[in-house]
């Protein structure tokens, strides 16, 4: 079965001109965040050099000097990630920091420059670049700023946003509207790099193991283990539910907050996990979100299926192939209980809710063959 319009197909080759950077290894992604609180302030960010920096390489992309006075605002607990302000034309960008945790320095760097060119490669390469559905603007990078990574500032709210209002305030209209607009965007990115190139198990296989690895040393017993094992065992016997497709680019950490809503625009950040895979890799790490978040918010996971359901058909509308809703919902289960373990491995959740994370990944496995 071949999907996409041929004028779309992307071969490998012609987007390895771009360096797309391999996935992190287990082991970098785990000192990455295995800091107990942020390193401190001149480690992450020599203030003076990095104005320096904003001034002379970034805001120049945007307005002519001069510059005025430059405020930075923190934008997330886990990671140095900041706002910065210029007060005179309110010039505002984001800086990611990388160089954080038990990183080395060098280490940082190739997840700076990974990020970086993925950012590049979406947008020149696969046309995520305008319109409606597009990812952020890289601005620039230094390694001697701890790594350095800048973009420009997205605007509008998150996905999560939507989810909260759609739970607490019953706006669920607004909700069926944002994930129509999310199911855009990801068919859009990943109908401009389908190739014929065959979906592999192996990846997903290794992200399996990877995260039983971490969840064995928190909450999972080895009995435990050995059952979602066993159980995931049986999907990687079923090769034929993934000849219809092949592999695209896959943003690689479809979370809620990694999309940005507008009227119906959507502008995706945070592309340092983008890689070659299963379009249900995006697909079922949406759902899982979704699933997680009626799950933990008003106790009811089954709240979550009618946006489950409208998402996915969206998604096969909006690809131009309604017949590819079929070829999807065979395999997103897999996707979806990798998500829903990567959710509970988050040590801020409560226990139960952990578990039952675990109870419902379980679920996907057995029943969704």
């Amino acid at each position: 079965m071949e999907l996409g319009a041929a004028s779309n197909l992307v071969s490998l080759e012609e987007v390895s001109a771009l360096r797309v950077f391999p996935l992190p290894n287990a082991e970098t992604s785990r000192r990455a965040v295995q800091a107990t609180s942020e390193p401190s302030q001149p480690q992450l960010w020599k203030e003076a050099d990095g104005y320096k920096y904003l001034k002379e390489h970034i805001f120049p992309q945007i307005a002519p000097p001069p510059y005025g006075h430059i405020t930075r605002e923190k934008l997330s607990e886990r990671k140095p990630v900041y706002l910065f302000r210029e007060d005179t034309q309110n010039i505002m960008v984001v800086g990611k920091v990388w160089k954080y945790g038990l990183l080395s320095v060098e280490e940082a760097w190739t997840l700076a420059e990974r990020e970086y060119f993925n950012l590049l490669l979406a947008r020149k390469r696969l046309g995520m670049d305008g319109g409606r559905h597009r990812v952020v603007a890289p601005l620039g990078k230094s390694k001697e700023l701890s790594a350095l990574l800048v973009t420009e500032r997205a605007p509008g709210g998150t996905l999560d946003h939507y989810i909260a209002r759609a739970i607490y305030e019953s706006k669920a209209e607004r909700l069926f509207s944002k994930l129509s607009d999310l199911a855009g965007f990801l068919a859009k990115l990943h109908g401009n790099s389908q190739t014929n190139k065959q979906v592999s198990l192996e990846v997903p296989a290794w992200y399996l193991r990877t995260l039983l690895d971490c969840l064995s040393r928190q909450i999972l017993s080895p009995l435990e283990r050995d059952n979602l094992d066993e159980t995931a065992a049986r999907w990687w016997h079923e090769q034929s539910i993934f000849e219809e497709d092949g592999q695209v680019m896959v943003h690689g950490d479809a979370t809620p907050c990694n999309f940005l809503f507008q009227d119906q625009g959507v502008i995706a950040i945070d592309l340092e996990k983008m890689h070659w895979a299963d379009r249900c890799w995006d697909l079922g790490f949406v759902v899982a979100e979704l699933k997680h978040h009626f799950m933990w918010r008003m106790g009811d996971g089954w709240a979550a299926e009618p946006f489950i359901g409208h998402f996915l058909w969206e998604y096969a509308v909006n690809y131009g192939d309604t017949h590819f809703f079929h070829v999807i919902t065979r395999k997103v289960p897999l996707y979806m209980a990798l998500g829903l373990l990567r959710i509970a491995r988050n040590p801020w959740l409560d226990g139960p809710h952990r578990r039952n994370l675990l109870k419902e990944a379980e679920g996907c496995l057995r029943y969704g063959l």
